[in-house]
């Protein structure tokens, strides 16, 4: 699988016109991948108080690319478009499922948008659920910069956003910011504990508070544009106050 990886994240970047090694400076020489099998029990295996048919949340996955292996019959994986819209990925024997990570978006300038996708537990009765992950590993210590992309590549890219004429809807935040973080490492870090918030708040306190003031932050801005919305000149103006345009 690390082979797999590696080899088809050389045929993204042959693809956008760059080396087939565009990206081998972001792996170590040993890189580290991580593999796991996960079991997601029916609704009737469950508590009646946890019976939530969501069996993980939206989120998007840290690396580069990760792959996987739907074991078992049932649906469940779903995948949101452009339109905010969930699309079934129904399992097909003798396929993986590739999912773009963040890292890759943030390398190469949004032109390889990461995936967002959330996983519902099997309905009582069907059984468990078994898939298999592969994620693949990038070097923590690689600083947090862009490859070159080529200009007809971003043009392409813009030019199919104004086709297709929507705005971009997620429900989930990107996080790798470039600025915002020194090394892909300390992104991934971040990401890990804001998609494992049980594991973050007992292991690494101080950065779940910090992610979740900034989550406070977000939603006290939509409540001011929401707001803005209602009462018209008074309420951006509230906005504009909030963000440092008016004084």
């Amino acid at each position: 699988m690390a082979t797999l990886s590696t080899t088809f994240t050389s045929l993204i970047a042959e693809a956008l016109h760059l080396p087939s090694t565009a990206f081998d400076r972001f792996f170590d020489e040993d890189q580290q991948h991580k593999l796991k099998i996960i079991k997601y029990p029916d609704l009737s295996f469950l508590p009646k108080d946890k019976q939530s048919q969501q069996g993980v949340g939206p989120h998007k996955d840290s690396m580069l690319t990760s792959y996987l292996l739907q074991a078992s019959h049932h649906r469940g994986l779903q995948a949101q478009n452009l339109s905010g819209e969930w699309i079934d990925c129904a399992p097909i024997p003798g396929t993986l499922v590739v999912a773009i990570g963040q890292g890759l978006e943030a390398l190469t300038h949004g032109v390889c948008a990461s995936t967002t996708h959330r996983v519902l537990s099997p309905d009582s009765g069907e059984g468990p659920r078994f898939s298999i992950p592969f994620f693949q590993g990038v070097s923590y210590d690689a600083t947090f910069e862009h490859v070159d992309i080529p200009v007809e590549i971003m043009a392409m890219r813009e030019e199919i956003l104004r086709e297709r004429g929507v705005d971009k809807r997620d429900d989930v935040e990107f996080t790798f910011t470039k600025g915002k973080w020194g090394h892909l490492g300390e992104a991934t870090l971040w990401n890990r504990v804001r998609s494992h918030p049980d594991v973050g708040e007992r292991w690494y306190p101080e950065i779940w508070k910090r992610i979740r003031e900034e989550q406070g932050e977000k939603k006290d801005d939509v409540a001011v544009v929401e707001r803005g919305n209602r009462e018209g000149t008074d309420g951006w103006k509230s906005l504009g106050e909030r963000i440092g345009v008016f004084k």
